[in-house]
Formats: C-alpha cells, structure tokens, sequence
C-alpha cells in the first residue's frame, strides 16, 4: 500500500500497448472512490490512451456506449472498440454484465483484489464470465483473515490450477511447520509480485506504531456495567447467548469504549450549545479516549504535525466533528456518505501547500483505500477494526510513497475492556498473513468462534465490578 501499485500497473498496460504486445482494450474495475485517482494517473502515465470512465446513472452510461464504445461500422465486418482503458466500478461490472461481457477484453486489472476473496459473491461469480485474455489483481493484503480466502483469489486467476479448495486446505493444515510454509511459498511463487515498502523505497522514512491504553471515564463506566448486567443471563447461560446476540452485545460494548454519546438514552441527557453541537467540556469528559485525544492534539499540534484519525464508527466522527470545533481546529472529513469529487476535493485541499486544516477524520473502511495523505505524519487509529488489514489500509494513506518525514501511529485501546482482547484476536490474524504472504502461524479460520467471543466479552469484567465491591 503506498508503493505506486496504480502508477505501474498504467505503465504496464502502456508498454503492452507502445510495444505491439496487445492492442487492448483493457478493463480497470476499482471501487467508484479512487477512480478519479486512477484518471489522473492515466492522463499522466500514458497520454496516448483513449480511457473510457464508464460511470454514472442509466442515462449517462447509454450515451457514453454511443459515443465512446465502437468505431462507425462502415467497411469493416465487426464493431471496433474505439477505446484502450475502460476505468469502471465493481457495482457496473455486475450491472452492465449484457454489454460489457460481449467485449473481448485482452487484460483485466481489478484493484483492491481482495473484493473477490468470496468466491459466491456476485462480482467473483459475474467476472469469472467475462471473455479475458489476461488477469491482474492488485491489493495490498490479499490474505485477511484465512487461506480460504487466499485460494479464490488463486482460483480466479487461474482455475485450472487451482480448483480443489478442501485439498488445498487439508494440504497446507498446519501452516505453522516450516515445510509447509516453503511449499505454499514455492506454490504461490509463479502467481504472485510481491513488493514491500523496503524493497521500492530505500529512504522511506520510518513507523512506530503505539498502542495507547486508555481509561473508561465514569460515566463510561456505569454504561458498560449496565450493558454487562442487562445482558447477564445472554453472557452467563450455559450454551452462552447466541452469536448473533453476543455480537450485538459487542458491538454496545466497543460503542461505550469510543464514547458514551453514542447511545441515545446519553445523547438525551448531554448538555447541548445553542447551535446544536454538544457543549465541549462535558463532551470531552465522558470518555477516556476524548480526553486522551484533547491533550494529543494540543502537542501534535505545537510540534508542527498533522493528523489523520480513524474510526469505524460514522456517529462518532459526527462527535469528533464537534470536538475538533469545540478545540478549534481546522479539519477535513470523508466517510462512505462522501463521495466521488467531493472525496478528492477533501483531499486536494488538505494536501494542498500551506493548507492550515490540522485533523482528516475518516471512516475506517471508506478512507481506508486508494487515497494519498502522505502531507500528514501521525495517524490515530480511535477504534481498531476487527480485523487489522483495514487499519493497515487505514495508516498506509500516510505511510507511503511521498512522506519524508517519520510516521507516528497511535492505536488507541480501552484498558481490560473488549478492546483489548479484540486486539490480541487482530493480532493472530497478522502472523497468518505474515507466515504465508511472505516468509515467515495461524489457523485455518477466520470468523470468531462462539467460544473467542465469550472470551472477549468476559474480558476485564472482574476488575470492572471488583471496583464496586471495593467501594461499598
């Protein structure tokens, strides 16, 4: 992530072409977010070509088809395809499968790849349709969670090869020995370019990553109390609750970690400004990690460094939005609402020399793809993401080709609370990836058990309600 997978991909494509190997047409299927970012490469990298950016409602895809897609009949038998590129997104390949699965198509190129881990998906099972020549996946973290995931990836590359997911799985069971770590490399060897940061950039500058535990604020502290005990029979049966119902205790669980307000019976209570936003001080004081943040900030900001901050959670980049304008500063903002040109807008701007916004709030997963922040150097990561591929997405927007100073990440964790515990699942799931995608333990599944989710849901309680005891 951040080495310039777009820029040599464009590169690639057009020495195919400036060379006499294939003379197209190329289909570039990314998510709609970045592919204002792959147009401007284009237009730098390979001037000569004639890309197509195939998006839009029903009305404007009609008339770039009559417009853009085929040369005049005229002498010739077949329509000719006018253009080189067709830059589309995953929806529109499935949507316009009628017309864009009649083109012949000499290369494929799907960026963030890791979109067709799931086999049964509906994208994975339409593009296996097309008519392609060649095939080109682009991701920065092909394995998320699990080796299955890794195979339909190598499946859709090349089903011939690989077509037998439980032989593959029961091949390559304990991935932890080292024989079966070299036999998987030496499988994956031919199908995969692979490229680390170290190896494309010798000067890149360095990144600590931190995690910073922080305290639940009383009031926090009597809402995940109240979550436990209202839920006491769910966490306490002997089966245990079901999945479904423990996930949503979980999900209650990390709300109150991030902040209090989250929960409307609190957002109620909240002392509220004229103009509508919470009133600061008492905003700051509910949670742990906002009063954590308020003196991060106040440093970052005296020491001339800039800030992205992560969370998964749209409500609390709203409560976020309140805090940075309660704190005054200057800030940019893109979650999954924010779309297309606004998106690159927001970037623009904050990237632009001499800009004074000091904070980037981003969703998790929304701003965590294709989008280049490296005039930022510190990364706050405000709620960790199930699983850790996202925020490693998420801090390589600052990480990357382009920064030339030190980058600070901060991870911020809730002490003895789900959190905590989420973290050291996230951190199983990174020595997979680390075992099999390049040299060097893991276990074939990727969803949480019943059992890890009990796990991480009793974590901490002792010491939560120990304190109430002590304090009668």
């Amino acid at each position: 992530m951040g080495l310039g997978k777009t820029v040599q991909t464009i590169v690639f494509l057009y020495s195919l072409y400036k060379e006499g190997h294939s003379k197209g047409p190329y289909l570039v299927s990314a998510p709609l977010s970045t592919i204002i970012n792959w147009e401007r490469e284009f237009e730098m990298w390979a001037p000569d070509f004639y890309v197509v950016t195939y998006t839009g409602d029903k009305e404007s895809r009609s008339v770039i088809r009559e417009n853009d897609f085929s040369l005049p009949l005229l002498l010739q038998k077949e329509a000719q395809i006018k253009f080189h590129v067709l830059l589309t997104s995953y929806e529109l390949i499935t949507i316009d499968q009628a017309v864009l699965g009649s083109i012949e198509w000499a290369c494929l190129v799907v960026d963030e790849a890791h979109r067709l881990k799931n086999n049964q998906s509906k994208f994975f099972r339409v593009l296996n349709s097309y008519k392609i020549d060649y095939k080109l996946l682009l991701t920065g973290t092909p394995l998320q969670n699990n080796l299955e995931e890794l195979f339909h990836l190598l499946n859709f590359l090349t089903p011939d090869r690989f077509n037998n997911l439980e032989g593959f799985l029961e091949e390559f069971a304990d991935i932890s020995k080292e024989d079966q770590i070299k036999k998987l490399h030496d499988l994956l060897g031919p199908h995969m370019l692979r490229r680390l940061k170290a190896d494309v950039f010798k000067n890149m500058p360095a990144k600590t990553e931190l995690i910073v535990r922080v305290e639940l604020s009383q009031m926090q502290k009597k809402y995940y109390k109240f979550i436990l005990t209202r839920n006491f029979e769910a966490l306490n049966s002997k089966g245990g609750g079901n999945q479904v119902s423990l996930l949503n205790i979980m999900m209650d669980l990390k709300k109150c970690c991030n902040h209090p307000y989250l929960f409307p019976v609190a957002a109620v209570e909240a002392p509220v400004l004229p103009n509508g936003s919470y009133d600061g001080n008492s905003l700051v004081k509910s949670s742990g990690k906002l009063m954590l943040l308020q003196k991060m900030l106040k440093k970052l900001r005296d020491g001339g460094h800039r800030v992205l901050i992560f969370s998964q959670m749209t409500k609390m980049l709203d409560l976020l939005e309140d805090f940075l304008e309660y704190e005054g500063y200057k800030y940019e903002r893109i979650d999954g609402g924010i779309t297309g040109g606004l998106r690159q807008e927001a970037i623009d701007r904050f990237n632009a020399p001499g800009a004074q916004q000091f904070c980037f709030l981003l969703s998790t997963r929304a701003g965590g793809l294709g989008i280049n922040l490296a005039t930022a150097d510190t990364v706050i990561i405000y709620d960790s993401d199930w699983n850790p591929h996202n925020d490693i997405q998420a801090f390589s927007r600052a990480h990357r080709i382009g920064q030339n100073k030190k980058v600070m990440i901060y991870r911020f964790v809730t002490r003895a609370s789900v959190e905590e515990r989420i973290t050291q699942v996230a951190k199983r799931k990174m020595m997979l990836t680390h075992l099999v995608v390049r040299p060097g333990l893991g276990s074939k599944s990727g969803s949480m058990t019943k059992q890890e989710l009990d796990d991480i849901l009793k974590f901490g309680t002792e010491e939560l309600f120990k304190d109430d005891v002590e304090g009668e």
